[in-house]
């Protein structure tokens, strides 16, 4: 359950750093892989804001994720759908950062 705590903690940093993700273009948004299926790839996507958010913090947190999913996956034998799920792009709207239609945002 620590894991899962410690997991649960990391991606609400990775929120809190997201924030509203505020832009005013495309431009300004860009997308994050959170997790990592028991197959790998990402178990979602989040889209961010290069002009409130922090890139290299952001990343490193996501990777740090991943890493911890992938370990206390081995550690149980977890299974997952396998299903692999694309990098859906991020657009600005509304003067926000979103995932293109089909995107899910976690």
């Amino acid at each position: 359950q620590a894991d899962l705590r410690a997991e649960a903690g990391l991606q609400a940093r990775i929120k809190g750093e997201i924030g509203d993700a505020h832009c005013s273009m495309d431009a300004d948004c860009l997308t994050l892989a959170i997790g990592e299926k028991a197959c790998g790839g990402p178990e979602s996507w989040l889209a961010w804001s290069v002009t409130t958010g922090q890139g290299d913090l952001l990343k490193t947190w996501a990777i740090e994720l991943a890493r911890m999913q992938r370990r206390r996956n081995e550690r149980h034998g977890m299974a997952s759908n396998c299903q692999y799920i694309a990098d859906p792009g991020a657009i600005c709207q509304d003067r926000q950062c979103r995932l293109r239609s089909g995107g899910i945002e976690n």
